[in-house]
């Protein structure tokens, strides 16, 4: 780390956030979220071990690595108030969005590239009345009780029976119809998202995974889900999350923006006009970390029939290599270059890997500080993955480039990662015998804009 850096980052560890939370915030949280005793010990609890992550809309449905809103809620009580307007580059399943409007902000963006992950957070977004969804839901139910549907026009796709047994593709055609029966499209596009967690249980795939793989037991003729019997099972969940989610935001005046959009191109969004940015970028190129594109596929093709979604993971950050090592981020982050290094004598293919979503990831940098408004918050929650034996510091890195942007690095935090899906080690090169570690930990890094 070169000495200019150093000299920014003498509060790298120091107790100024804790001055910053005494001046703007009480410590006690509504209970859903986290219970601590007193400043310091709320000021310290990152992990969130004991609470449950899957509170009010957050619960709808899953999606790959999952901001926790436990963490978003505590950095925005901090970093923002009711006029504030924020910003999430990276919005995925919406997180950040939720939060800011159980929180009554000003305005809150969303800038997401994966289609399905917008529609989600759509859906998430949007409070509506219990009793009309128990009446559409009743409605439903006897569309499909009463379905004479003509068996020569379901939904097809590109390999649908390969992911589907022939009388599941009858029924979640049968099931989509009488959704989109309903008229009013908030109450259509949610009982839509219930349709896609049906899909995935009583899809052929490993529903414990987020990369498509068949599931061999499932192949079995034993294997016969039941589609509108999961469908009620998701919904009894999901109105029950709504009814709480209604109550506690429907007088909310939260204006939400959702951007389909790429965070490597500047958006529709003025220079200088956002009150704080939160996000949690990927840890890597969808194609060796979280495939983003395949866990959304199946449910995508059902809902939009949108073969796009194809070549979404191609799309993210990383995802294409065509790099050389002469680029000159590998000047503005020693770190970086020292760890490309090491990867590049072991596997150059793996180390443009690398190197490309470093380089995609700057960029996003760039257009967050054009966002920014002056002496403002950028917070980014990641993780150091481990490419070839190598422990990436993915903190120090973005460090290293949000100073040569014009950030000032105010402190980094870590955080266990408790809520964890994936598993200790996985096999990212899909090579038998060749497996990594996984990230247990996440850094919280704080940038402001100097």
């Amino acid at each position: 780390m070169n000495a200019a850096l150093n000299k920014t980052m003498l509060n790298y560890s120091s107790a100024e956030m804790l001055d910053i939370v005494k001046e703007k915030i009480k410590y006690n949280e509504n209970s859903s979220y986290y219970q601590t005793n007193d400043m310091l010990e709320w000021y310290s609890e990152w992990d969130f071990k004991q609470y449950n992550p899957n509170i009010y809309s957050h619960g709808f449905h899953q999606y790959p690595a999952k901001f926790i809103p436990q963490l978003a809620r505590k950095l925005l009580r901090v970093f923002t108030d009711n006029n504030s307007v924020v910003l999430d580059i990276f919005s995925g399943s919406g997180t950040t969005l939720i939060e800011s409007f159980l929180l009554n902000r000003k305005k809150s963006i969303g800038i997401e590239l994966n289609p399905f992950a917008v529609f989600m957070a759509d859906v998430k977004t949007k409070p509506i009345n219990p009793i009309e969804l128990r009446q559409s839901f009743s409605e439903i139910k006897n569309f499909y009780n009463s379905a004479n549907y003509d068996l020569n026009n379901l939904d097809t796709f590109y390999n649908i029976n390969f992911w589907f047994k022939e009388e599941t593709i009858i029924e979640l055609s049968i099931l989509k119809k009488c959704i989109t029966q309903i008229e009013q499209i908030d109450i259509q596009n949610f009982f839509l998202l219930i349709l896609s967690d049906v899909i995935r249980k009583v899809s052929l795939t490993k529903h414990s995974g987020f990369k498509l793989h068949r599931d061999k037991l499932k192949l079995s003729p034993s294997f016969k889900p039941n589609v509108f019997f999961e469908f009620e099972k998701l919904f009894n969940k999901n109105i029950l999350l709504m009814e709480e989610f209604y109550i506690e935001s429907k007088n909310n005046k939260t204006e939400i923006l959702l951007i389909h959009g790429d965070s490597r191109k500047k958006q529709n969004i003025d220079e200088n006009s956002i009150d704080f940015i939160l996000t949690s970028p990927p840890y890597g190129d969808s194609k060796t970390t979280v495939a983003y594109g395949q866990f959304s596929r199946l449910s995508w093709q059902w809902i939009k029939n949108d073969s796009n979604i194809y070549s979404l993971d191609n799309d993210l950050l990383g995802g294409k290599n065509n790099v050389n090592f002469n680029n000159e981020i590998l000047e503005f982050s020693a770190t970086l270059k020292d760890q490309l290094e090491i990867i590049k004598n072991i596997d150059s293919l793996r180390a443009k890997d690398v190197l490309s979503f470093y380089i995609d990831l700057y960029e996003t940098l760039k257009n967050a500080y054009f966002y920014l408004k002056h002496d403002k918050y950028f917070v980014l929650v990641t993780g150091n993955r481990t490419v070839k034996n190598v422990f990436l510091r993915t903190d120090t890195i973005i460090s290293e480039l949000a100073h040569i942007i014009g950030f000032k690095v105010e402190k980094v935090l870590f955080r266990n990662i408790i809520n964890k899906r994936m598993p200790d080690k996985n096999c990212p090169t899909n090579i038998k015998g060749q497996y990594s570690n996984t990230m247990l930990q996440e850094n919280i890094i704080f940038l402001r804009k100097n």
